[in-house]
């Protein structure tokens, strides 16, 4: 697996991209850039486990025999609970009291269900991680992290890293509210990972806007083929947003292959709602709404994972780019085929800046129900927005953000909800 890069050399790294993409801007974004422009940071820091989290994992890795039978017993579904206690079976009667401990008993095929609550959880410096998870599904078999209320299972965590590091391939997170002062929500590493249905808040990056990076949720490693669907990714690093001067947190950041990102809604980001660098290449970038951001969506190519060919492949459709900085860009070593049918750009400081082939391209006012800069509106569409109808079929998610079947009336809808 990819190393990651130390946090002293990511800073050196964004100290350069930064100002790059600061020539950028004061250009007025009049042409690509001949030199690789990220702005991304590098990488997240290198994980390191806090003395609370080591000790954790002996724990769980030393689980008694007693345990082990009674987990046995109760099937492919262990229980979470603040109530509970990590010497349980982790059954509904007896739940375990970490996310951590769960995935030390689970196994392919299992479902972890987290009672609505709040659990408080410590990353103390940057790369410090708050929960890490490390088992893998199978294909037929996934592992499934699930709040069983959406929202009610708040993780809150401390200090500068990350909430959540998730390591193992074929795994799921759905439906869980995160915020708090660190980096990254979560951070998913093993490859074919779901994340759905989470709210991802409020982070507000106490270690500063540097090369440690940021972001709701980032997906990295050699693995890709996520699906990052269903998101409300709101207020990361907002303190940023209005001077526009931080280029290393972001909304949702990919850095490997065949991502698929749809039905998110994302405000509030200091630098790019969704941003693509590393290696990324081959995105399908679907259905989303995106304001109040530097910029609005990145496709990009440079530095570790990083290719001579390029970007390629990359589909970016049907998405609501509103009120950033700029609307929709390409940056660093772009290669060919990529396509940006039917995107509604409206608003923004320079609506696009990409080679690739842009179509069907909606210029205004989406009509939001209630729109509110702060994320807390209605995003929905009014009847007589010209969003309505004006979508593309192709590759669009077959149900919006929450769950209204695509199309409902003739022709699918741009942005994460259907009218």
């Amino acid at each position: 697996m990819k190393q990651f890069a130390t946090a002293a050399s990511n800073l050196r790294t964004n100290q350069l991209l930064g100002a790059s993409l600061a020539m950028l801007f004061a250009a007025g974004g009049n042409a690509i850039a001949a030199n690789p422009v990220e702005p991304a940071y590098d990488s997240p820091a290198a994980t390191v486990a806090s003395a609370a989290q080591l000790a954790a994992d002996a724990s769980n890795r030393a689980m008694p025999a007693a345990t082990a039978a009674a987990t046995a017993t109760t099937g492919k579904h262990l229980y979470v609970a603040t109530t509970g206690s990590d010497s349980n079976p982790g059954t509904q009667a007896k739940p375990i009291k970490t996310i951590a401990r769960a995935d030390a008993l689970a196994s392919a095929g299992y479902t972890i269900h987290v009672a609505p609550g709040v659990y408080k959880v410590a990353a103390p410096s940057t790369g410090s991680v708050g929960i890490r998870t490390t088992k893998s599904g199978t294909a037929s078999a996934r592992i499934k992290f699930v709040s069983d209320v959406k929202w009610g299972a708040k993780i809150v965590f401390s200090g500068t890293g990350m909430a959540w590091n998730s390591k193992g391939a074929y795994v799921d997170i759905e439906g869980f509210d995160i915020s708090g002062t660190g980096r990254i929500g979560i951070l998913a590493e093993g490859g074919k990972e779901n994340i759905t249905k989470n709210f991802i808040h409020d982070l507000t990056v106490t270690g500063g806007c540097n090369g440690g990076g940021g972001a709701g949720i980032d997906a990295w490693g050699p693995g890709g083929g996520a699906v990052i669907d269903s998101n409300v990714v709101r207020n990361i690093g907002l303190q940023w947003v209005a001077a526009r001067t931080c280029n290393t947190v972001q909304g949702i950041y990919v850095t490997n292959q065949n991502n698929r990102i749809s039905n998110n809604v994302i405000s509030g980001v200091a630098s790019v709602g969704i941003n693509s660098w590393h290696g990324a290449t081959a995105s399908t970038i679907v259905n989303n709404t995106i304001f109040n951001s530097k910029m609005g969506i990145v496709i990009g190519h440079g530095d570790s994972g990083a290719t001579a060919a390029g970007t390629s492949n990359n589909y970016v459709a049907n998405n609501i780019v509103y009120g950033n900085g700029y609307g929709i860009t390409e940056m660093g070593t772009v290669g060919g085929n990529n396509r940006y049918p039917n995107n509604l750009v409206f608003n923004t400081g320079r609506s696009w800046l990409v080679k690739g082939a842009v179509t069907g391209t909606v210029a205004a006012d989406p009509q939001f129900v209630n729109y509110k800069v702060n994320g807390t509106g209605d995003y929905r569409l009014k009847s007589t927005s010209p969003a309505i109808n004006k979508g593309t079929a192709t590759s669009a998610p077959k149900v919006d953000i929450v769950g209204v079947a695509r199309p409902r009336g003739g022709a699918t809808d741009i942005g994460a909800y259907e009218f």
